[in-house]
């Protein structure tokens, strides 16, 4: 059986172009990651790896909604909001966040951050949609890249 998978990594940022975010999947696992309790958490193994998708995820987001408020009039009252969110975006996927409640409550600080910055993308949306731009590289973002899976 044949198929590909996706790879979310580019730490230089070489390949950083717009992406389609798959919204749907990642707000229906951080849904998901909410409900768990310290009785029903999966294995370890579970835990961590829905914690990489739900960060590796929120870090594409906070690029995207990062060029778009770029983009904003320097004077607009959403782009302060939206700047000071993203600082505490920022704060929050930092390597030094971790909670120190364990991994349950880690995995849902990221849930509960990538339901934020998709809060955040959809009232920008709202107020300013993109119509025709076309898309720009970001400095420092992640980059997708389909390779076929091992048959195994």
């Amino acid at each position: 059986m044949s198929g590909y998978h996706s790879v979310v990594h580019d730490p230089d940022g070489r390949l950083g172009h717009e992406l389609p975010l798959d919204r749907e999947p990642h707000l229906q696992l951080a849904a998901s990651v909410l409900a768990w309790t310290p009785e029903t958490v999966p294995p370890v193994g579970d835990t961590a790896l829905a914690m990489l998708e739900l960060t590796g995820h929120a870090r594409l987001l906070r690029d995207e909604l990062a060029d778009r408020i770029e983009r904003l009039p320097d004077d607009c009252e959403l782009r302060q909001l939206l700047t000071y969110s993203m600082g505490e975006a920022d704060r929050r996927l930092s390597p030094a966040a971790m909670s120190p409640c364990g991994d349950l409550a880690h995995a849902q600080n990221r849930a509960r951050l990538l339901q934020a910055l998709y809060g955040a993308l959809d009232r920008l949306e709202a107020e300013h949609p993109v119509r025709g731009l076309s898309p720009r590289p970001r400095s420092g973002a992640q980059a997708h890249e389909a390779r076929p899976l091992a048959k195994g």
